[in-house]
């Protein structure tokens, strides 16, 4: 009998633990004297840095232009996770897929996930099972008070040495981000209409912080795309909140969004919760996030 979709899948990650677990097993700590860190995704990586600086030696999980939600860790990741010493994750069921390799861990590692100990928002169908919405890190303030102390406590307690110089760099960046606040305050102030329709909900930590409304979601559930009525609901929406932009990302096909973008009168404008290494005016955490002030900015006005 053939294998469906999601057999397969179970199959695969099975066997990705398994052979972590022989990896790790086999693999020889880093003889170098950098703190080697995987993150899970490309922000995490970049704050990880600029925490780190020369002393660490970080590695991204996912993929430039991939799904956290719907992303399958592939055998290259399996080197990454073995060889660690910290782990830094999203948790709230974005980025479960690291967890499961850190389960075969033979050797301990030091996690920082950043939803630990945060008040998430409320979820949308298909982060529900998960206890809240995982997307903090497009909040600046969250990231500046609560992820950043916890990086360089992590940092530090592995890399005991360098203390003084994390926790310098760590403030240092804690100032960047009070001005990255600032500023994408003082870009959003003049807006008159502050309502959106997001292709997928990974905005509203950024909406709940600089008072941007949500109208509708397009996808609701990850890969997931909306019926006829469905569509019918996030126009009418669209179209009472007198709506002129439908925010989509780099990761989702563009098509239904510019259709129902068209029967609002509305038109569609790229953000980017990820970024990545070789995304230009994407390639570090702050200047993605100006970015997407300026996308917000141009959606909204």
């Amino acid at each position: 009998m053939p294998l469906n979709s999601s057999t397969m899948r179970r199959m695969r990650r099975a066997w990705i633990i398994a052979s972590l677990g022989l990896w790790a097993l086999a693999t020889p700590a880093p003889s170098d004297a950098k703190v080697h860190v995987v993150a899970t995704i490309f922000p995490l990586t970049d704050m990880v840095r600029q925490i780190g600086l020369e002393h660490v030696e970080v590695a991204t999980l996912l993929p430039a232009g991939a799904n956290p939600h719907t992303f399958e860790p592939t055998p290259a990741q399996i080197r990454e996770v073995a060889a660690a010493r910290i782990i830094v994750c999203i948790g709230a069921g974005l980025d479960a897929w690291a967890t499961k390799l850190l389960a075969a861990r033979s050797e301990p590692v030091t996690v920082v996930t950043v939803t630990d100990g945060l008040q998430l928002l409320g979820v949308e169908q298909g982060h529900d099972a998960h206890g809240g919405d995982p997307h903090v890190w497009v909040d600046p303030v969250l990231m500046r008070d609560h992820a950043v102390p916890a990086i360089a406590a992590a940092l530090s307690q592995v890399d005991p040495e360098h203390r003084a110089a994390f926790a310098s760099a760590a403030a240092t960046f804690q100032s960047a981000l009070t001005q990255l606040d600032t500023d994408i305050r003082t870009a959003l102030a003049p807006l008159q209409n502050r309502d959106y329709v997001a292709f997928h909900s990974a905005w509203r930590y950024f909406g709940e912080r600089y008072a941007l409304h949500e109208v509708a979601v397009v996808e609701a559930f990850p890969g997931k795309e909306p019926s006829a009525r469905e569509i019918v609901a996030i126009v009418d929406s669209a179209r009472a909140a007198h709506v002129r932009a439908l925010v989509i990302e780099p990761q989702v096909n563009p098509r239904i969004a510019q259709q129902i973008a068209g029967e609002f009168g509305g038109r569609t404008i790229l953000v980017d919760a990820i970024g990545g290494p070789d995304v230009a005016g994407r390639n570090h955490y702050i200047e993605l996030m100006r970015y997407n002030a300026r996308a917000f900015v141009e959606a909204l006005s």
